[in-house]
């Protein structure tokens, strides 16, 4: 299943104005794969990311998405052939409770018969009465990973979903992550978190100026001197 292509995204160009964000960037996706995208602030995971998801158009490049070349990229269109993009701030509307949430997720996309699974999974049952506004970042992203989990889909792009959160919420989220990939969903996260990020992927893209490069799995892009040096540092 791994070696199906869901999503591709090839020659990424984005300026903003006289800054030249992403160069030549690319992100290439597989069913029941997860792909670790790391960088330095400001060199553009955001922005990749959001060029595939259809949120952001690009100056140059192409996506496909399962199979089929898109021409102009749209989130709802792509949401609906199943591609779900998950921000660092949560797409939570504030004015709803958690299991709103969820309900309507439920609703919209079939998946009533997974939604208490996620409750639990996620550990939101002590939850499901507060506002989404009055959830920590941890619990947030624990609540963004439960209506994954809900919605099942095709490809998910997770960007910095360890960012603030609690160490005792980290594993939830890595596991949300791997029951996302047990399912055929090829996901991609995004960050900082060196070791949360290596404990969950199969393969790993270092993005640095403007660019993408595949290091291959955790442990071959440990043994890359180019990234220990340009990103790891030399106590990693």
């Amino acid at each position: 299943m791994a070696d199906v292509l869901v999503l591709e995204a090839d020659g990424i160009g984005v300026s903003f104005g006289q800054r030249e964000v992403l160069r030549a960037a690319g992100l290439r996706l597989r069913a029941g794969g997860i792909t670790a995208l790391l960088g330095r602030n400001g060199e553009g995971k955001t922005t990749l990311f959001r060029v595939a998801a259809g949120l952001l158009r690009a100056d140059q490049g192409w996506i496909r998405f399962r199979g089929r070349t898109v021409l102009r990229p749209r989130l709802a269109r792509l949401a609906q052939q199943g591609l779900l993009y998950s921000s660092q701030e949560a797409s939570l509307a504030p004015g709803l409770g958690v299991r709103e949430h969820l309900e309507a997720y439920a609703r919209r996309w079939d998946g009533a018969g997974r939604l208490n699974d996620a409750v639990e999974r996620m550990r939101l049952g002590e939850w499901l009465e507060h506002r989404a506004v009055g959830l920590s970042g941890g619990e947030r992203q624990r609540l963004s990973l439960a209506l994954a989990l809900v919605r099942a889909p095709a490809c998910l792009l997770a960007d910095e979903p360890f960012a603030g959160v609690a160490p005792r919420d980290r594993e939830d989220v890595a596991d949300a992550i791997r029951d996302l990939a047990d399912t055929g969903c090829a996901v991609a996260v995004s960050g900082h978190d060196v070791d949360d990020l290596f404990g969950v992927s199969d393969q790993v893209i270092w993005m640095t100026a403007g660019t993408t490069r595949e290091l291959g799995t955790p442990e071959e892009a440990r043994e890359s001197f180019e990234f220990r040096r340009g990103y790891l540092g030399p106590a990693r």
